[in-house]
């Protein structure tokens, strides 16, 4: 009888497994981001751009993700009103594991941990920086139709370091679309 019941378990475990395997092969995502950033405990900045995000799927709830962001900012004015700060440019190129929740037909929340490059460039100048970056945070997408969903919400903490100390403590926020490409 034990024998029966084991067989019966395993059997239900491998049906449930097989149904669940409804994973596309890429996803991908595109969309507004805005990042806050504090730079060593006193400066701080309000950069708006863009993210976007290629999900290689393992199966229904691991995959690994390359993540390319680029914020920006225009000439400010410092508090003063005498000196201007340069425009930026900042972009990151990350990669690393996510972990999607459960295997629901409608709504996905996942987190991720991304490792990589971050490089900014003032437009004046002919100068690139480039740091370390490593990204921990997560989202939620909603399903809106067979291969579109929404990604109404992802918070990450994003720190830059320069090889040795941090020089910077981010939080990043994005918001867009994700396309589900090929089936499992």
């Amino acid at each position: 009888m034990k024998k029966v019941m084991l067989v019966l378990v395993l059997l239900f475990c491998a049906s449930t497994a097989a149904m669940a395997q409804d994973v596309s092969v890429v996803d991908i995502f595109a969309g507004y981001s805005f990042n806050r950033c504090v730079k060593n405990g006193d400066i701080s900045c309000d950069l708006h751009g863009w993210n976007a995000a290629f999900d290689f799927n393992m199966n229904n709830n691991w995959a690994i993700t390359a993540d390319g962001s680029g914020h920006y900012s225009g000439r400010e004015q410092v508090r003063e009103g005498v000196e201007e700060t340069p425009r930026t440019r900042y972009h990151n190129y990350l990669l690393g594991p996510k972990y999607t929740f459960g295997s629901s037909e409608r709504v996905r929340p996942y987190v991720h941990a991304l490792f990589g490059f971050n490089q900014v460039k003032p437009v004046p100048e002919f100068t690139k920086k480039v740091n370390f970056a490593q990204v921990y945070g997560g989202g939620v997408d909603v399903k809106v139709g067979d291969k579109l969903w929404v990604r109404p919400a992802q918070v990450e903490w994003f720190a830059i370091r320069n090889f040795d100390t941090v020089t910077g403590s981010h939080v990043r926020f994005s918001a867009g679309v994700v396309i589900r490409i090929g089936q499992k």
